[in-house]
């Protein structure tokens, strides 16, 4: 593990905005949103009384980090914050950005076998160092099973521990967020991909009904575009008649962008939540790059 003398110059955020009008007398009326990855710590802090996200904090990594790592530097952002951190907030939401997650449909789910489900899905046995969690999906009527290391899970809990902690699967912000953006388009299909360092989200959406959420990893764009075109046959759906939204870490002047325009005649950059409003700060960053930060208040919401 990295010698924590090593880890102050890590711990500083790539990005930081806020409202200066936000203080600790704010946060009971405030929720708290947090995203967990072996690469990131995000969070954002949303005012509840006009949905007016009002804080954004990134801190990214170059390389993926252990679970003991992330926790090291979890506890260490949030010490930063010790004015407000662990007070009494409203909610505090946490998603996990992680391979282990299968939906299952409301009709078949049972509670007690939630571990054999994602052990089912991943093809091996849930680590031990893991918990297995679930919550409910209502816009596609099923339960998201995914897990989240112990350490994380034990810490958060305890830290907020005056506030009403629920823990999310990333994939249910990005579902969720992808379900709205249909309604708001209006299309018969769309098709949303949220990057990642190596891998994506794919949301398929039809006649505002779910079709597909699925994790890939991939090396290279030509990679990227053949998982998905494969994807889309498997389907009987073609590119064309696809609007395709683009989130995450990514730009219209990437690499895989201009890849997948080869495909794809109605790709776009995609954007922040329409739901949310921001503050003049938050309205500054990019936001197709939090757009799962940023659903992750909507899950419940």
């Amino acid at each position: 593990m990295t010698n924590p003398e090593n880890q102050v110059i890590e711990i500083i955020p790539t990005l930081l905005v806020g409202d200066n009008s936000f203080d600790a007398a704010s946060i009971p009326l405030c929720t708290l949103c947090i995203e967990l990855d072996e690469r990131r710590i995000r969070f954002c802090i949303v005012r509840d009384e006009n949905m007016e996200c009002i804080w954004l904090e990134d801190y990214s990594f170059e390389a993926a980090l252990t679970p003991t790592e992330i926790f090291e530097r979890l506890k260490r952002v949030f010490s930063g914050h010790l004015s407000w951190s662990p007070n009494n907030w409203k909610n505090v939401r946490v998603t996990v950005s992680s391979h282990a997650f299968t939906l299952v449909p409301n009709l078949l789910f049972k509670p007690e076998s939630a571990y054999e489900y994602l052990s089912f899905a991943l093809g091996n046995p849930v680590s031990k160092h893991e918990k297995v969690l679930w919550h409910d999906l209502p816009l596609v009527h099923a339960q998201n099973v995914f897990s989240i290391q112990e350490l994380w899970y034990d810490w958060v809990v305890n830290h907020f521990s005056s506030s009403a902690v629920t823990f999310y699967h990333m994939t249910s912000a990005l579902a969720i967020g992808s379900l709205v953006n249909h309604v708001e388009h209006q299309e018969i299909r769309m098709m949303s991909i949220y990057f990642e360092k190596d891998h994506f989200t794919l949301v398929v959406t039809e006649s505002q009904q779910l079709v597909l959420c699925n994790r890939f990893k991939y090396a290279q764009n030509q990679e990227l575009a053949y998982i998905i075109l494969f994807t889309l046959s498997q389907l009987n759906l073609l590119p064309e008649e696809m609007k395709v939204l683009c989130y995450g870490e990514i730009t219209a002047s990437s690499d895989a962008f201009q890849e997948l325009s080869r495909f794809f005649p109605h790709l776009h950059m995609g954007s922040r939540p329409t739901t949310l409003k921001y503050s003049a700060q938050c309205a500054e960053v990019p936001g197709h790059r939090y757009f799962g930060l940023f659903n992750t208040y909507l899950i419940s919401s």
